[in-house]
């Protein structure tokens, strides 16, 4: 197992909860009972069975699911949130608002509308650096130094 260290407490949450369809999974779940992996694909409709056969398998791994088989002769396969999960309803339910109230703003694509117009475009494959910042080991001998903290940062680590 690799310990990954987190230099933001809201990176933890974000790794955890982050991507399409961990947060609509957990929503799911937490929204009811137990669910199978069939009824959680029906669910999440655009998703594949190897995505979501992943996904059910982080989830795991990080403890905000258990993955309970009942049944000897034809096993059952059956999905639930953990307790540790729960306490992520609330944050779940902001998130969820949060989108609702800018999705006008941003609409179906996800792109900031008018965001285009008011940004010119930039030639071929150019990518626009950060104005007035220097960035850490991008070769040249002005950014190749770290940049150093006013503060210390706090690390967390994920044991699980």
């Amino acid at each position: 197992m690799v310990l990954k260290k987190f230099t933001w407490p809201a990176e933890l949450t974000l790794t955890l909860i982050g991507g399409k369809w961990k947060g609509l999974i957990l929503q799911h779940l937490l929204t009811g009972e137990s669910k199978r992996f069939g009824e959680l694909k029906k669910l999440s409709k655009g998703i594949s069975a190897k995505i979501l056969a992943k996904h059910l398998k982080e989830l795991e791994f990080d403890g905000l699911i258990t993955r309970m088989v009942t049944g000897t002769v034809k096993p059952r396969i059956v999905y639930a949130p953990t307790e540790r999960s729960r306490t992520l309803a609330p944050v779940l339910a902001a998130i969820s608002q949060w989108g609702q109230e800018h999705l006008d703003a941003y609409g179906e694509t996800g792109a900031l509308k008018g965001y285009a117009e008011a940004v010119p475009a930039l030639p071929g494959d150019s990518v626009r650096e950060p104005a007035g910042r220097d960035l850490p080991g991008a070769g040249s001998a002005s950014r190749g130094a770290e940049v150093q903290s006013a503060r210390p940062v706090p690390d967390i680590a994920l044991i699980s």
